[in-house]
């Protein structure tokens, strides 16, 4: 029944850190948060000034990078003219940004690296039949690069909503910008919807109003895009959730500056602790029939770190409905699993789930084993991979931990101005 496939190694870039055990003490201010950058940062260029999103550069990702640049070149170019929009490996620039270039009858090339060149993309084709806009593959099947040409009108488009939450939330901002009135209709059960009302947030944020009604999400054309001052994102809640399972695993760090009442559904971070820690408490924790239990597809940043946490916890913990984390940097599923094996926990996996068993430890003791990471280039299990190694045996060594880049550029500097020990390792000198 449970099978042991390893994800492709192929995005591993071969840059090696060691993690020593130790706990971080002090406190930290996570970046903005990426997913309201992305959104906010496509309304201000629809209201014709960039200027209204202010970025730290310490919150200037790979992937925020990759949007600014992309709206740069579309506010800079002709409307004749063919671009090219180079997202780099971002799934959000690209998702997003394929819907507004053909609300606004651009002519586009998008072109990536790594891994996204192979994310899919077809929901876009079947979502735009009949419009009048054309997507052309160049090197063949449904992948990278992608050449998008002809007008989005408004009108009435039907989206699966277990796909993917960015093709939703890319056809809610672009059809903002429509003449007319538009609706997405949801014809499957839509997961990540969080990340929806984030988007609807944001667009409020900027004046700009939608509507909901059952599986309907209605969007109003001709709107004024507007802020009466520089919109600012609240810190990352994905990124914040390391920090918070460097707490629940005996670290003592104050994180500062996160909204109790954030939009942002990785919040849910903190709950979910809640709900573990008081798991392990109770007496169903022992039992064989039972387990703690988390739907990967409302959360699926979160998983990888979040199974460290379950790891570290004394009782079975099976996480569901992860289908979607093997569309992600790599197969994040699998990439997770194999993170804890190699940590010395046990799992098993069934398709889409993972079982984590995590085993008694005394207080302060090591809870996981000194080893060598395989991060797949994947940012998230970089960040997850040195929260583990805090209560290790010895060292951990990561490989390609400058995948962090991606999302959380200083998560290295944070992590040693809080008593972390990370030493970058000279590749050219391993045995």
């Amino acid at each position: 029944m449970m099978n042991s496939e390893t994800p492709d190694r192929s995005c591993s870039r071969g840059k090696m850190i060691e993690i020593m055990p130790g706990g971080l003490v002090g406190d930290v201010r996570p970046p903005l948060s990426k997913s309201l950058l992305h959104r906010a940062l496509i309304l201000s260029m629809l209201a014709g000034d960039l200027g209204q999103v202010i970025i730290p550069e310490e919150s200037i990702s790979e992937d925020i990078s990759a949007t600014l640049q992309c709206l740069m070149t579309i506010m800079k170019s002709d409307d004749g003219d063919e671009i090219e929009l180079f997202c780099n490996e971002s799934g959000s620039t690209l998702r997003f940004l394929i819907p507004l270039v053909a609300v606004l009858g651009r002519t586009a090339v998008f072109t990536g690296v790594g891994r996204l060149p192979r994310r899919p993309l077809r929901e876009y084709e079947r979502i735009f039949k009949g419009s009048g806009v054309r997507l052309e593959f160049p090197d063949g099947d449904h992948y990278l690069p992608l050449r998008v040409s002809g007008r989005l009108p408004a009108g009435r488009y039907e989206v699966p909503g277990n796909v993917s939450s960015q093709y939703i939330t890319g056809l809610l901002l672009a059809l903002s910008a429509a003449t007319g009135n538009s609706e997405i209709v949801i014809t499957t059960k839509l997961e990540s919807e969080p990340y929806i009302e984030m988007t609807r947030d944001v667009m409020r944020a900027f004046g700009v109003f939608t509507s909901k009604n059952e599986n309907v999400y209605t969007v109003g054309g001709g709107q004024r895009f507007f802020r009466e001052k520089p919109y600012i994102a609240e810190p990352d809640f994905s990124h914040a959730a390391f920090w918070y399972v460097a707490n629940y695993l005996g670290s003592g760090i104050d994180i500062l500056d996160m909204s109790p009442c954030s939009s942002q559904g990785d919040s849910e971070i903190i709950p979910l602790l809640g709900a573990l820690k008081d798991y392990s408490a109770s007496p169903n924790a022992r039992s064989k029939n039972s387990c703690f239990t988390v739907d990967a597809s409302q959360v699926p940043d979160l998983i990888p770190v979040l199974s460290v946490a379950c790891a570290g916890t004394f009782c079975t913990s099976r996480i569901i409905n992860a289908e979607r984390l093997r569309l992600k940097e790599c197969d994040r599923l699998a990439a997770t699993r194999d993170m804890l094996t190699r940590l010395g926990v046990k799992t098993e996996q069934n398709d889409d789930e993972l079982w984590i068993f995590g085993a008694q430890h005394d207080p302060g003791e090591p809870i996981f084993a000194s080893c060598v990471i395989e991060s797949y280039a994947d940012h998230r299990l970089v960040m997850a991979a040195a929260v583990a190694a805090t209560r290790a045996a010895g060292p951990v060594r990561i490989t390609d931990y400058s995948a962090v880049n991606k999302s959380y550029p200083d998560f290295f500097r944070d992590f040693r101005r809080m008593g972390g020990k990370a030493d970058e390792l000279d590749l050219g000198k391993q045995g």
